[in-house]
């Protein structure tokens, strides 16, 4: 039996992280939309069924953890293709509010589902308690994440 060093089970998460990033983002996955289009609509979807408040670009920085510049180009893809629109907010003519479009829900809803079924046979493929585990670790990595002190200027923790 092989002996893991920490340097080995790190590089393996690692090698795990990109191998899973990798099969989201380039094997195209969604067929209608981007992974972070997707992430977009997804994050638009709730807001409007939720009726909470409007969702703003900068939100959408925050939440997707993407520059500004980045976020906007996204934005005026999909606002080209009709997928969102941009609408000054009637409370504070400073903001501007970001809104899925009603033609695009169909089509958010199609992948959504599509998503789903993938997620159902990973279910199967793992079980139901394995998939319970996995869903609680990838949470704990994320909140690990979260409480990493910033990069100072030459890129290490502080």
């Amino acid at each position: 039996m092989a002996v893991h060093t920490s340097h080995d089970l790190h590089e393996e998460l690692l090698q795990a992280w990109i191998d899973m990033s990798l099969m989201i983002r380039g094997n195209r996955l969604l067929s209608d939309f981007s992974f972070n289009e997707i992430v977009i609509c997804r994050i638009l979807y709730a807001q409007r069924q939720n009726g909470g408040d409007p969702v703003t670009a900068t939100q959408l920085c925050s939440c997707m953890q993407l520059l500004k510049s980045q976020v906007n180009k996204i934005l005026t893809a999909m606002e080209k293709a009709g997928t969102i629109e941009r609408v000054r907010s009637e409370t504070d003519k400073r903001k501007i509010e970001i809104r899925l479009c009603e033609s695009a829900v169909a089509a958010y809803k199609r992948e959504h589902e599509r998503i789903l079924r993938l997620m159902a046979y990973i279910g199967s493929r793992l079980g139901d308690e394995q998939c319970a585990r996995l869903a609680h670790l990838l949470e704990e990595a994320v909140a690990s994440i979260q409480e990493l002190p910033a990069p100072n200027e030459k890129g290490t923790s502080q």
